[in-house]
């Protein structure tokens, strides 16, 4: 089946079913997606492109570079949702790419690594997950990527200067996308060169290779400073001090959330290599691998730092580890590369096509257990087309001869791509209503257009009815019940977005506008309403 088509295009065409199936199946997902795209709108209405805003306040939790790609897209194709939806997702690809080219250069003459390194990469769940989502890491990935590309590329010859100053890009790139978080995923790498990189090319020099190294980072930084230098004066002394100082180090020492425990990471880690995990040639290509090899050794540089570091952290996501998935990709490739035996890849791919052909039948029969079981209402809307297509497309491939590693790892690429546009579709289809808020920002924007003055009220406001509804003036944050009541007396003609449970009986007359939202309702409650009915001060909810 690999043989079909050549290894780019097979790539490109799974890219594109995954990306294509996320675009037409969800809407920008709250609270992160429709956040950043509020943030992008903003700047676009103010025609501000250094300082970027949320609800009309300077927003220093993250670099600029998505928000100046999101109005890229729109000065191209104009003022759109799908556009920037392909910016996270084209980054992804490019990462592929890119890791077979660092697998080129770590194995030169083991051009099946080559080939399935990219497979590898585009089957882990947790890179197909976030391939489809707007967010930084996955562009953060690669620049990390690309910083890792042309370390490689100084190692293997001369120490150009064109090479350290496609490594500074990289580094500012990276700065411009998340911060100085991109040293953390290169510094150590390169700083453990004496260690992985063996034999050593003519000419070379470790002197030149630290200050060549530093020169690199200035580069970076100038790249970044460029930005942040007239975004600190245009944004004032608070924005100045949260985009120099405050992220990085809150981040370093006390977490603003996400606090975990050290082990955590370590804890998810097998998560992070499905479907992989289930793959026995992995575990038989890792039994076999010389750990006296430059590349391997250079792949274990390049993750176990950043793993403890991240580990030490307070703050931890599973999304921050992104940028490490490119090396565990190549490592298993490399160990996929040792095995010799043909035979083995016959029935490689067969466990895993088995298991997903029973979940393919488990989520088309979803409707008639939920019938009979009674677990919630909702999952009898569930359409078996997902279940079905999974399981064709399982046990489809689970049947297609498997003569190669690349037909092997193609099967299980499919499989996985396949498994996850069908649990998401299906989820999207019974939930969709309760992450789209299309309806509730056209309404508010209705609103405003009236002259009404708009609270909200329900916790820290992320912006999600700002691009959705193109709304142009900030929306009042209320911090506690009693800020409620006093701008409901000064506002009496305007509205305060409210968030109340599912459960609570409150009439149509009361809130006449109300959207589900999560696994909650918010509603456009007036405030004439809210005076007259003192007792709804204890049905909605604060959080």
């Amino acid at each position: 089946m690999y043989r079909l088509l050549p290894n780019r295009l097979w790539i490109v065409l799974i890219w594109a079913i995954l990306i294509a199936a996320s675009l037409s199946a969800r809407p920008l997902f709250p609270i992160d997606e429709t956040r950043y795209a509020a943030v992008a709108w903003e700047m676009w209405v103010r025609d501000d492109f250094v300082v970027p805003y949320l609800n009309g306040e300077a927003y220093s939790h993250k670099p600029p570079l998505l928000f100046w790609l999101m109005q890229l897209s729109w000065w191209l194709f104009g003022v759109n949702d799908w556009s920037l939806r392909l910016i996270a997702p084209l980054f992804s690809l490019a990462t592929l790419f890119l890791s077979s080219a660092v697998a080129c250069i770590l194995w030169p003459k083991r051009k099946q690594a080559q080939e399935l390194t990219p497979l590898i990469l585009l089957g882990f769940f947790i890179w197909i997950v976030y391939s489809t989502l707007t967010m930084f890491d996955m562009m953060l990935a690669f620049f990390a990527l690309l910083g890792i590309y042309s370390l490689l590329k100084l190692a293997s010859s001369e120490l150009t200067f064109r090479r350290w100053a496609l490594l500074g890009v990289a580094i500012g790139g990276g700065i411009l996308t998340k911060g100085p978080v991109i040293l953390l995923h290169l510094l150590p790498v390169a700083l453990l060169a004496p260690w992985w990189l063996g034999s050593q090319p003519v000419n070379f020099r470790w002197t030149h290779w630290y200050w060549g190294l530093i020169s690199a980072i200035l580069i970076g930084a100038l790249i970044a400073l460029s930005w942040a230098i007239p975004a600190g004066i245009a944004g004032g002394e608070v924005y100045r001090k949260a985009i120099f100082l405050g992220q990085t180090s809150g981040r370093l020492v006390k977490s603003f959330a996400h606090q975990l425990p050290g082990w955590w990471y370590l804890e998810i880690l097998p998560l992070l290599l499905l479907p992989w995990l289930l793959w026995k040639p992995l575990w038989t290509g890792l039994g076999q691998l010389n750990f006296q090899d430059t590349g391997i050794r250079f792949c274990l540089a390049s993750f176990m730092p950043v793993f403890i570091a991240f580990s030490l952290v307070s703050g931890k996501r599973i999304h921050y580890l992104l940028p490490l998935m490119p090396a565990l990709a190549l490592l298993l490739a490399r160990a996929v590369d040792e095995i010799t035996d043909p035979v083995c890849w016959k029935r490689a791919h067969l466990i895993i096509a088995a298991i997903f052909s029973l979940l393919g039948v488990a989520l088309a029969l979803l409707p008639w257990l939920n019938d009979y079981y009674h677990w919630r209402n909702e999952l009898s809307s569930v359409s078996p087309v997902w279940g079905g297509l999974l399981f064709i497309v399982s046990v489809a491939t689970g049947a297609a001869k498997a003569n190669t590693a690349q037909d092997s790892v193609l099967s299980v690429c499919i499989i996985s791509v396949t498994a996850l546009i069908a649990v998401s579709c299906g989820f999207f289809e019974i939930k969709a209503d309760r992450y789209d808020t299309t309806e509730p920002s056209r309404k508010i924007a209705a609103l405003m257009d009236e002259n009404r003055d708009i609270s909200y009220y329900g916790g820290k406001y992320y912006g999600q009815y700002h691009f959705m509804g193109r709304l142009k003036r900030p929306i009042a944050v209320l911090s506690n019940p009693d800020d409620l009541y006093n701008w409901a007396g000064q506002h009496k003609t305007g509205y305060i977005i409210v968030t109340y449970k599912d459960s609570e009986p409150l009439p149509e007359s009361m809130i006449p506008c109300h959207y589900p939202f999560k696994g909650q309702n918010i509603g456009l409650l007036s405030s004439r309403i809210l005076l007259e009915n003192p007792g709804l001060r204890s049905v909605l909810l604060y959080q």
